[in-house]
């Protein structure tokens, strides 16, 4: 507190300044001796601000009442407190009616007590400056002499009260009428007595008509009571009585009707903002609570007590690291101790009754040494997160799906295109077909017989065409292309780092065929550790990637192909019985082409339709005497073998008429085909040419196969080496044609 000290004895200004340095250090004073001296310090008051003015009543050049009273006029905004003699009490009661905030006497034992009343003084000040602000008085007086009175007193003791008089009840109603334009009055001071309409009147109509909540002071005579009683009543703050001295009560009545209609009115205000706040936090899902900076629960807010971690009472007052799991906590701490203004996000985890849920706090300080952390449950978010990324990844995966299956089905039109339909009308081929045609709408595994090139794989796509996966791909896989380690990646696949040289992630041919169907080409080739696997997807339908644990399930219709006899390799230990009896279903056997001599003919016309078109040509037909050389040989490569014939010859052909080029010596042509003239009476023959015929038939009932299980030095019983050594001295060499087709 800064106080300018105004005193002209030296002696007791020395003794007050020593005295409050002692006592009460906190108090800060200037000294002058004269009025004028202070009035020139008050001059600067705006750049050197002041508290209160404490003054010696008696002083050389003047006295602290006018010192009081040039404050007061110009409205300086101070604490002012006099110091008068002993006996001196009606210098007292002039300087409080001058508006003095308080009065010291100069007794034995006052300076012990001044630091106290410094204070009192100081707050009765700005307890007056609050209740002196300017307020808008509706002055309701049909007597003129108290009109004028209260007029004259105002303007002197509280000109902050602004009188604005009015002579009847009508004239209040008409002022604080919606559609009167007046100005809006802070309190009515009005009389009880008022000629036209009655004071009681006038309330019932602010209250009950124009719904002002407007502070009311009445004013009565003695015998006028009882109705400013029931004024009361009706909502009158107070009454006051017309006694003599009665207008030094009157500012003080008036400012406490106000100060208490504005407290009500704040009050009001102040429940309706805590309704509307609590409404608002009531309907956020968010938790509220306010920590210590040492992270001690103080407060919280939730909507319901359910959506807590634990009940109030288990963590109020608690640490974080009481409550929470340690790690949650460890978390917690750290954003703690980085928390500032701006809000620290925080996510975290915790066990509840139906389960995991997962959290986002948000934490800034507040209140300067607190904490708020502002929590809301984002499960159900994390979990749609969660669902989101799986179906990305689904997607991701099936979009891998359709890429690998694309480049599949690319490598397969372009085989496929080469076999075109299945052509012929031969009985054999026709009953393979209808059993084709029953087993094809159903999931039954299917598995084709017949030597290569009779259009196994053919029949397999049109199975699958007739099938109710047609929609879906059929994929192919040849057993006897790959080595074992590819064939089981190829089948199942793989994941990124399952062996050397598996940079990605790839999905198997099972994979890809899901929904579908996979075809197995040359299944009797397939190891017999890979077999087991096969008959686990057959059988359950699942499988793992290779270097994986996971377990894939998949949907997949199986047909398999081979050109060996399943049966006998599983007497000889090289096919598991299990799965060839699971594969062996529904066996279909493809005849092979010399079988079906009828369908030589029109094979032959499509192939030099198809293939001329692709090279350019204009062949439109065939000799007959290419057609009877065509169907006069063995045809060991089948449908396939044929199809390369005539395209050789389509090659070489100039004209319209095919030139078949192929030589068909004596070992590629049928025993019918020979003249009879080459044929010889077998009495005639020499042992050579026994041993020539006899070599020859076994090499064609094998299919030149020469050695290895079911080959032709098996059945004759000698050594590979020693039948080809007999091979090259007979003259028996390998059709051109087989030689040049061997791997179709």
């Amino acid at each position: 507190m800064k106080i300018l000290y105004v005193e002209d004895d030296a002696r007791d200004a020395d003794i007050t300044l020593r005295m409050m340095r002692k006592t009460a250090p906190h108090l800060q004073f200037e000294s002058v001796s004269s009025i004028n001296a202070a009035r020139e310090r008050l001059d600067h008051l705006s750049a050197a601000p002041l508290d209160l003015v404490l003054t010696d009543m008696r002083l050389r050049d003047g006295d602290g009442l006018s010192l009081l009273k040039h404050i007061r006029e110009n409205d300086l905004p101070l604490a002012v407190i006099v110091i008068t003699g002993s006996g001196d009490e009606e210098t007292a009661v002039a300087a409080l009616k001058a508006r003095a905030d308080d009065y010291v006497v100069k007794s034995k034992d006052y300076l012990k007590e001044l630091p106290v009343t410094l204070e009192s003084a100081l707050n009765h000040y700005r307890a007056g400056a609050a209740r002196r602000v300017p307020l808008q008085v509706l002055y309701a007086e049909s007597d003129l002499a108290d009109v004028e009175s209260t007029r004259v007193h105002f303007a002197t003791n509280a000109p902050h009260l602004r009188l604005n008089v009015v002579f009847s009840g009508r004239d209040v109603l008409a002022a604080l009428g919606k559609n009167s334009g007046g100005p809006r009055y802070d309190v009515l001071l009005m009389t009880v007595d008022l000629p036209d309409i009655s004071a009681i009147e006038v309330l019932r109509e602010i209250d009950g008509t124009l719904k002002q909540d407007l502070p009311v002071v009445l004013l009565c005579r003695v015998e006028d009571v009882e109705i400013a009683r029931q004024g009361q009543k009706l909502g009158a703050a107070n009454y006051v009585l017309k006694n003599p001295g009665y207008l030094y009560e009157l500012p003080l009545q008036i400012e406490d009707a106000h100060a208490h209609a504005e407290l009500k009115r704040r009050e009001s205000e102040l429940q309706r903002s805590e309704d509307r706040n609590r409404a608002l936090l009531s309907a956020i899902p968010d938790l509220m609570f306010v920590l210590t900076s040492e992270g001690t629960y103080l407060d919280y807010h939730a909507k319901t007590d359910e959506l807590l971690f634990m009940p109030p009472e288990e963590f109020l007052g608690k640490k974080v690291s009481d409550v929470m799991p340690p790690d949650v906590a460890t978390q917690f701490y750290n954003v703690f101790a980085h928390a500032s203004d701006k809000p620290s996000l925080l996510e975290y985890k915790l066990p509840r009754p139906d389960g995991d849920h997962y959290y986002e706090a948000s934490v800034v300080t507040c209140e300067g040494d607190k904490l708020l952390a502002i929590v809301r449950d984002i499960t159900e978010r994390k979990l749609a997160e969660e669902s989101l990324k799986s179906a990305l990844a689904e997607v991701q995966q099936l979009k891998d799906r359709l890429h690998e299956e694309n480049i599949y089905l690319q490598e397969e039109i372009r085989v496929a295109s080469d076999f075109g339909e299945i052509i012929g009308q031969s009985e054999a081929l026709r009953k393979a077909l209808r059993q084709a045609e029953k087993v094809a709408p159903l999931d039954t595994t299917v598995l084709v017989l017949g030597e290569t090139g009779t259009g196994k794989e053919l029949l397999a796509h049109a199975i699958h065409r007739h099938s109710s996966r047609k929609k879906h791909p059929l994929v192919k896989v040849n057993c006897a292309a790959l080595p074992g380690p590819l064939i089981e990646s190829e089948l199942f696949g793989h994941e990124k780092g399952a062996y050397t040289g598996a940079e990605t992630r790839r999905l198997g041919r099972f994979a890809l065929a899901d929904g579908g169907t996979l075809f197995l080409d040359e299944v009797g080739e397939l190891p017999l550790d890979l077999q087991t696997k096969l008959l686990r997807v057959l059988e359950e339908g699942e499988f793992e990637m290779l270097g994986s644990s996971h377990t894939m399930k998949v949907d997949v219709r199986l047909i398999a192909a081979t050109n060996r006899n399943l049966s006998e390799a599983v007497t000889r230990g090289t096919f598991r019985s299990d799965l060839y009896y699971r594969l062996s279903i529904f066996p279909i056997v493809m005849p092979p082409l010399r079988e079906r001599p009828e369908d030589i003919r029109v094979l032959a016309a499509h192939f030099v339709k198809q293939l001329s078109a692709k090279l350019g040509k204009q062949i439109e037909s065939i000799p007959q005497n290419a057609i009877n050389v065509l169907q006069n040989y063995d045809w060991p490569g089948n449908v396939r073998e044929l199809r390369n014939v005539i395209e050789r010859a389509v090659i070489v052909t100039q004209g319209s008429k095919l030139q078949l080029t192929d030589t068909f010596d004596r070992s590629t042509l049928t025993d019918e085909s020979l003249t009879a003239d080459q044929d010889q009476d077998i009495e005639d023959e020499t042992l050579e040419q026994s041993e020539y015929r006899l070599i020859l038939r076994i090499l064609k009932k094998v299919h030149w196969r020469v050695e290895g299980p079911g080959g032709a030095a098996e059945l004759l019983d000698v050594h590979a080496s020693t039948l080809r050594s007999r091979m090259r001295k007979l003259g028996i060499n390998r059709p051109k044609v087989q030689a040049a087709d061997e791997n179709g």
